[in-house]
């Protein structure tokens, strides 16, 4: 999965850079100066759904046998030390650097409350856009929560899906504004396809059921690609879309079905710690680096100068938040009688 997740962020870093922005970071069109790059990084905010179903896979296998407590520090300790570490640095790139047309302007109350990455329910601006994606993670752990709750089963977890499914179908017409927040009927395909894929891997083999649940996401996706390319603007083929979704859907069902355990390249793990931290920070700081620079520096090195500047800033997250940072909250966040037992020790 490291390799994947560093696929899609790097995909959605193309995105934000040669697309997402029509001409506003490189002051022409990112078709005149990178025409054949341009045309396949319009595609990469699908990214963020390959995200999502990996979320799916990797949190089902997180959360198999755990306790609800154990969980959600899980989940804590993985999201926030890198996030806050972010929030600062978005907001302090927003306070300190050029202003792009398009990145939001930020007040100190708003990167405080984007802290507690509940802003976007609060209605408060996220310091940096691509940060919406968790606020859709959160939901989810809040959804899986029930399952780790009763503990985790096949049964229990094909269930899940099935219901999930069919409510993220009722969901938009209910009128019930929050069944839509919780349900997520734009996303939920994808990681209920994530979920269904390690029921795979932990079967060992295709059951009739997992396909069933597969089938049903995928038609559902389908369903929901022209809403969701709709918010894209960019006039892309629906058809490419889903040629491009349905190869990630066969790639994981290969990882599921294990016909890929062969690749165990050394840099992989690299690429899983600098793959987080990297979506985290490349939008915020690499565009105002586009904006002031590109003229100066000529357009493809400022490109590549760009995404190698935020790999290597991920990598410094990494060593100089996550490492330090996350022992340390997992003992503070480690029970009592845990921590007593320590100190005794």
């Amino acid at each position: 999965m490291d390799g994947l997740r560093l696929l899609a962020a790097l995909s959605v870093v193309l995105f934000h850079y040669l697309a997402g922005y029509g001409a506003i970071p490189w002051q022409r069109t990112a078709g005149e100066l990178f025409p054949a790059l341009h045309r396949i990084a319009q595609f990469g905010w699908l990214g963020v759904a390959f995200f999502f179903m990996i979320s799916g896979f990797v949190i089902c296998m997180s959360g198999w046998g755990k306790s609800l407590q154990h969980f959600w520090q899980g989940r804590i300790l993985r999201l926030f030390p890198l996030y806050w570490a972010a929030v600062v640095l978005s907001s302090a790139a927003a306070r300190l650097g050029p202003h792009v047309p398009g990145e939001p302007r930020v007040t100190v109350g708003q990167m405080l409350t984007n802290l507690t990455m509940l802003n976007e329910p609060l209605g408060v601006h996220h310091v940096d856009n691509v940060y919406w994606t968790l606020w859709a993670e959160l939901r989810f752990y809040l959804l899986f929560s029930l399952v780790v709750l009763v503990g985790s089963s096949y049964r229990r977890v094909a269930t899940f899906c099935w219901i999930w499914a069919l409510g993220s179908v009722m969901a938009p017409a209910s009128g019930i504004p929050l069944l839509d927040q919780l349900l997520m009927p734009r996303w939920a395909p994808f990681f209920i396809a994530g979920i269904a894929f390690y029921l795979v891997r932990r079967s060992g083999r295709l059951e009739g059921e997992t396909v069933g649940i597969l089938a049903l996401s995928w038609l559902l996706m389908q369903h929901r690609l022209p809403e969701i390319m709709a918010g894209e603007g960019h006039g892309i083929d629906w058809k490419v879309c889903l040629g491009a979704i349905t190869v990630m859907y066969a790639v994981m069902g290969l990882i599921a079905l294990g016909k890929l355990d062969w690749i165990q390249w050394r840099w992989l793990p690299v690429a899983g710690v600098i793959s987080y931290p990297l979506y985290l920070v490349h939008q915020s700081l690499g565009v105002r680096v586009i904006w002031r620079w590109n003229e100066q520096w000529g357009a493809w090195p400022t490109l590549l100068g760009v995404i190698a500047g935020m790999v290597v800033i991920a990598w410094l997250m990494h060593r100089l938040v996550e490492r330090p940072l996350t022992p340390l909250l997992r003992r503070a966040m480690a029970p009592r009688a845990e921590r007593s037992q320590k100190l005794a020790a």
